[in-house]
């Protein structure tokens, strides 16, 4: 008998879960939508004008991207980080760019941050602000070194039709309607970020990521190697997990410098899905990786200089 009812009791902690896995990530599919149909929109004008393509864009993009990629990148949202990876993918804008973006992310971590001052949080909102202004200027700078230390490694020709040949969009039966091109791109996009995030949503909740041990998380160098790693998880999710771990104490500034920089959202989810070359995806994550610790290890020695 209380075999029976802790199998019921199991049962019915577990449907409730995994429709707060689903409803999670079907909200973080839908929040992306909008920047993603407008980066498909660009995408689409671009392969349609007479003056203006993506080669003029990318141009424009080894001198400017960066820096306008790193801006962008720090407002709380899921779906720039995913429009940056479209418009690498179409050879629009630069890999530096992209990364920019992805570096600067933020995602969950502002609203988790200002929540946790109404909650009474030691941090104050001058801290945060430091962090927004350090994620930002990081985002730029290594942005700009990606672009340096990538641009010749990335040789792949990439171009807008390319892609649509690619993505079987028939964008050529639609002459004239780019808003219905770039909705079924959207959609295509749509549906699979909803369904990874959601499995995504569902594994966190099961494993427990709370359980990290703090000790480990804490010591420098290795800390930082292991919260970027955990930081490379394409889902919104994660950007919660490692703020409030910050705000507990479980993990110090360069853990959580180096985590957040990784963490490029939904970014690495659509980069796998558009751009089909997968040693140039390899050789991106790898710099995403690599350059996120150096940061976290440089962040962590910084502040213990103040």
């Amino acid at each position: 008998m209380s075999d029976i009812l802790f199998h019921t009791a199991g049962q019915a902690a577990f449907w409730p879960q995994v429709g707060e896995a689903a409803l999670d990530g079907l909200k973080d599919g839908l929040w992306s939508i909008p920047i993603l149909f407008a980066a498909y929109l660009l995408m689409e004008l671009l392969e349609r004008s007479q003056r203006l393509n993506e080669s003029v864009l990318h141009g424009y993009s080894r001198k400017a991207g960066p820096l306008l990629g790193g801006l962008l990148g720090v407002v709380p949202q899921c779906g720039i980080s995913g429009a940056a990876a479209t418009l690498f993918s179409t050879g629009s804008i630069t890999v530096g760019t992209m990364l920019a973006v992805f570096f600067a992310t933020s995602d969950e971590m502002l609203p988790v941050m200002l929540s946790s001052l109404a909650e009474g949080a030691s941090s104050g909102i001058m801290t945060i602000v430091y962090i927004l202004i350090a994620k930002a200027a990081l985002g730029i700078g290594l942005g700009y070194l990606a672009d340096l230390l990538l641009l010749r490694r990335l040789q792949t020709q990439k171009d807008i039709h390319s892609f649509c040949e690619r993505e079987h969009c028939s964008c050529d039966e639609e002459e004239g309607n780019v808003f219905v091109s770039a909705l079924k791109h959207t959609v295509k996009i749509a549906i699979m970020l909803i369904a990874v995030n959601f499995a995504l949503n569902l594994l966190f909740t099961f494993i427990g990521v709370e359980r990290l041990n703090g000790t480990v998380l804490n010591k420098p160098v290795i800390g930082e190697l292991i919260v970027a790693l955990f930081g490379l998880i394409p889902n919104c999710s994660v950007s919660v997990v490692i703020t409030q771990s910050y705000l507990s104490g479980v993990l110090g500034i360069g853990g959580l410098f180096a985590g957040l920089l990784a963490n490029a959202g939904i970014g690495l989810l659509v980069l796998l899905r558009s751009n089909k070359n997968h040693r140039e995806n390899a050789i991106i994550i790898a710099t995403l990786y690599g350059l996120s610790v150096l940061a976290g290890i440089a962040v962590r020695l910084v502040s213990t200089l103040f």
